[in-house]
């Protein structure tokens, strides 16, 4: 069976850092988004996004799709099945509202939801500091919405990952994909 890890949690708690390991360790590939906007400096159509018109754009078929500013962006039903017939585990970096849509559209059993965290807001605040957020940033990344809290609703199917020392992330990463590809 097919499977997409959905990767959530605060900014700042190793998301993306987490799923490029998956990648480069294991060969799980990051489901590639979509968005509107035009290409920045160094990115790549097909790798970094796929970059579309807002008529392309609309004519795909989403789980989840938001608008930012003039911006529209989003996760396809048919760049998971693209990436689905290459590989058969993906994974995906969602917000909390983009869990509940694939939970509500996939099969649970394909679906294994990573929610990554931090045992503490000052580790967060210190990770987003040296990344080079601004104060306002951090301040607006560790307050409402953009904090990706993990709702009640959504807890009994998170499988929670406090990551604070890489190396007990790593062999948590690896346990996860030993029994992942095992069923």
């Amino acid at each position: 069976m097919k499977k997409i890890i959905l990767i959530a949690g605060p900014s700042g708690a190793g998301k993306t850092t987490i799923s490029n390991y998956l990648e480069r360790e294991y060969g799980i590939p990051r489901v590639i988004t979509h968005t509107t906007r035009p290409k920045r400096e160094g990115e790549v159509d097909k790798e970094s996004y796929f970059f579309e018109t807002n008529e392309s754009f609309n004519k795909l078929h989403f789980f989840e799709h938001i608008k930012y500013g003039n911006y529209q962006y989003g996760s396809s039903k048919e760049a998971l099945e693209a990436m689905w017939k290459k590989h058969d585990i993906v994974s995906l970096i969602v917000d909390i509202q983009g869990v509940k849509s694939y939970l509500s559209k996939l099969d649970p059993e394909q679906v294994y939801f990573l929610y990554v965290t931090t045992s503490t807001m000052d580790e967060l605040r210190e990770r987003l500091i040296n990344r080079g957020d601004s104060k306002e940033m951090v301040k607006k990344r560790l307050s409402g919405s953009e904090l990706n809290r993990l709702p009640e609703d959504l807890k009994q199917t998170a499988h929670i990952l406090l990551n604070d020392k890489w190396n007990e992330t790593e062999s948590d990463l690896n346990t996860i994909v030993t029994k992942l590809k095992q069923n």
